[in-house]
């Protein structure tokens, strides 16, 4: 009986030999590896040429291109002038107002922004703009002089002139200067000077019956505001001041900044006094106005 005996066969590669040749690989890659990393930190960068637009000549005849055509064809939309806005005219002839109405102050001005008007509505008084309405009305204030404002009273332009002076038409208004006698006189009435200073303590807006200003524009620039007598000149005459004397300044602060006014209204509601700088010939002078 024959015993067959199997004996394992031997491998081609040796598990040795195939370990060898993986560990080889492996040192290969690694070094070409440590090799690029090693040349990107040594190799001096490659500076690269900044990008030029290349200029191309277009040669066209006029015979290729309708300029015509081009521009019927709207290609930015079609252009349409806005009509200027109609400016409505204010009558300075307006008849008198009917309604119970006193203007006790005005602050005329080119600009209608700053202009205002200071009146009395049954026993109330109000400071109002250029077409704002007055309380307990239905007009509307629509222009500011220097002796009346024009109103709009249910679509009629009505004139209310201020306190104290007689409705006159523009053209027939007569602006006399009293005489000199009359002027001594007003100024030496101490009493009625001490009624007018306590009235205007009482009701700061009253200041603007008896002294009016009116703006001077120059270059739609201010230069100040033109300063003449109200209804009543015994204040204006008492503390020195004259016809079309230019004010520029109160307080040290200038006129000729439109903000100032606002806070020149601010202050004269609790002053006792201040200080008026106005231009006269040529020179300056500081009127001081007591109020006490």
């Amino acid at each position: 009986m024959q015993v067959l005996t199997w004996l394992p066969m031997k491998p081609s590669i040796s598990q040795r030999a195939l370990t060898r040749l993986l560990t080889f690989i492996l040192v290969v890659s690694l070094a070409w590896i440590s090799g690029r990393i090693m040349w990107m930190l040594l190799a001096p960068p490659v500076s690269i040429a900044p990008w030029q637009a290349k200029l191309v000549q277009v040669s066209a005849s006029e015979s290729d291109i309708n300029v015509g055509n081009l521009l019927s064809m709207n290609l930015f939309g079609k252009y349409s002038a806005q009509p200027k806005p109609v400016e409505k005219i204010v009558k300075q002839d307006a008849p008198e107002s009917r309604l119970n109405l006193k203007l006790v102050g005005v602050l005329a001005s080119s600009d209608p922004k700053s202009a205002f008007a200071v009146i009395t509505n049954n026993g109330k008084q109000n400071t109002y703009g250029v077409n704002e309405v007055i309380d307990s009305t239905r007009a509307t204030l629509k222009a500011v002089y220097n002796d009346r404002v024009l109103i709009s009273n249910n679509g009629r332009d009505e004139t209310v002139m201020l306190d104290g002076l007689k409705f006159s038409k523009p053209n027939e208004a007569k602006h006399k200067t009293p005489a000199k006698e009359e002027r001594i006189a007003a100024k030496g009435d101490d009493s009625k000077l001490a009624e007018i200073k306590k009235k205007i303590l009482a009701q700061p807006q009253s200041l603007f019956s008896y002294i009016r200003l009116s703006q001077v524009k120059k270059n739609d620039e201010v230069e100040g505001y033109r300063v003449n007598p109200g209804k009543d000149r015994v204040l204006f005459d008492a503390v020195g001041l004259k016809p079309n004397d230019l004010a520029v300044g109160i307080n040290g602060n200038s006129l000729t900044d439109p903000s100032v006014m606002a806070k020149l209204w601010a202050e004269l509601s609790s002053a006792t006094d201040f200080t008026l700088t106005v231009e006269r010939d040529g020179q300056v002078h500081d009127i001081h106005i007591e109020l006490q």
